[in-house]
């Protein structure tokens, strides 16, 4: 019996040192590849199906090395070597080229108009670019000065949809390294490094082995997402898992703060609000002054965006209105109403958004009237909150899923964590509609049956926590 319980050992650690690897070689695959998949070079299918596929693998290797935590619960040096190739894998890929992805663009942009003095909610990239009097003429310089940046970006005519205090670390990029994108995944890591000290602060706080931090350190999709695409929600992410550890800590007001914080760095964050003042339900006065603080903080943060003329060419409206991509129950639920509608002979496309928003609001009711008898099951009603957010959001870009991944540390569901597999069909979208639900329904029908049945805990946890 030990011998064969040896020889399983043997295996599960063997998985776990060969994904490391996979991860390491991925990381270097991406380093020189990376130039010949830039968005601007325009990759064709030949390309992109080896490095999607190489994605894929990586994503099968960390979804059955993850499902065998456990094994390492108590090994030290293992975990060691996690921590360390996760730091290994970031610094190699910071000088990547962005591979399939052009918001960086729009971030470097950002930044510059923002060191120099301009309020970017005002001027579109568009707006930079034209010969139009009404441009301030050192805008019009700049646009000149950043070269391919500006004529880079994606949807120049909207003006920028990155909240105030993210347009502040735009800034400061281009303050120490203008137009540099290796500067932008610097300050990425710098961030990054402050998540995984907090991670562990909680893991310590809820006495769960330290080794769980792999779901998040290691993942594929994080380091794929923000240290090669250079995705900027990475900030946000850092402040709500600040304001949750405050929260833990019975330090609600500063944990109210950080969260307005996080808002201010991206929208959201706010969804997180109901379960921050759960507790104070039944106290109005401390739940209306907690409300009101966070409201009044995050509307100070959006002044400059409210400054602006608040028309379809802001960021913010526009995606509210009509973006729409990589989602699957969202298109479903939208295709259903707009039948009916098209009987009627309604056409309007925001009744569908407006719709799976109250959808939303109802299953976010529900959620937050389970009160959390611990720590561990608020951390649970967290993940709860921010998962289907994501999974009934339109817009369930790869990188939005992140949003999810440090909060599976603490309550890891294997359903979330088959994303890692499925997620790089992504960049194959454009080859069949079908991949967007290849991607999201076995995940979907595999965290309705977590949810209800509960099954899967045994699988990271010697019992059910």
């Amino acid at each position: 019996m030990q011998n064969i319980k040896a020889s399983q050992n043997k295996f599960f650690l063997s998985v776990w040192i060969i994904f490391l690897f996979l991860l390491t070689a991925y990381s270097v695959y991406i380093l020189l590849i990376s130039p010949q998949l830039e968005i601007n070079q325009q990759p064709n299918t030949e390309q992109i199906v080896p490095y999607v596929s190489f994605r894929i693998i990586l994503g099968i290797y960390f979804f059955i090395a993850i499902l065998n935590i456990k094994k390492l619960f108590i090994n030290k040096i293992v975990f060691g070597i996690i921590i360390m190739t996760g730091i290994i894998c970031r610094i190699i890929l910071i000088p990547s080229q962005p591979v399939l992805e052009d918001d960086f663009y729009r971030y470097l942009w950002d930044g510059a108009v923002t060191a120099n003095g301009f309020n970017p909610y005002i001027f579109s990239p568009e707006d930079a670019m034209s010969k139009s009097s009404e441009i301030p003429a050192e805008l019009k310089l700049l646009a000149q000065e950043s070269n391919d940046v500006i004529k880079n970006i994606n949807h120049p005519h909207v003006r920028t949809i990155y909240p105030a205090l993210s347009q502040g670390v735009f800034a400061i990029s281009y303050i120490i390294a203008p137009w540099q994108s290796w500067m932008w995944k610097l300050i990425l890591l710098v961030f990054d490094i402050a998540l995984l000290f907090f991670l562990f602060l909680i893991l310590k706080q809820i006495k769960l082995p330290l080794v769980l931090i792999s779901i998040y350190w290691v993942n594929p999709i994080v380091m794929h997402e923000f240290f090669n695409a250079a995705h900027m929600d990475l900030l946000a992410i850092l402040f709500v898992i600040i304001s949750i550890f405050l929260y833990l800590k019975n330090k609600h007001w500063m944990a109210i703060v950080f969260l307005a914080i996080a808002t201010g760095l991206k929208l959201w964050p706010m969804v997180l609000l109901v379960l921050f003042l759960r507790p104070f339900w039944k106290n109005k006065q401390t739940f209306i002054f907690y409300f009101l603080g966070y409201f009044i903080i995050v509307l100070i943060l959006f002044i400059p965006v409210l400054a602006s003329n608040l028309d379809e060419s802001l960021g913010f409206i526009r995606y509210a209105e009509r973006w729409i991509n990589n989602a699957a129950v969202y298109t479903f639920f939208r295709d259903i109403i707009f039948y009916f509608m098209n009987l009627i002979g309604l056409q309007t496309r925001i009744i569908p958004r407006i719709a799976i928003i109250l959808v939303y609001f109802i299953i976010l009711y529900f959620i937050s009237k389970r009160e959390a008898g611990s720590q561990v099951q608020f951390l649970e009603l967290a993940l709860l909150v921010v998962a289907v957010l994501y999974l009934i959001s339109p817009t369930q870009f790869p990188w939005y899923y992140a949003w999810i991944v440090p909060l599976l540390v603490f309550r890891p569901k294997a359903s979330l964590l088959l994303y890692a597999a499925l997620l790089p069909l992504y960049q194959l979208n454009y080859l069949s509609s079908a991949l967007v639900y290849i991607q999201h329904l076995p995940v979907l029908a595999l965290f309705i049956w977590e949810i209800k049945f509960k099954k899967t805990d045994l699988i990271f946890y010697p019992e059910s926590t």
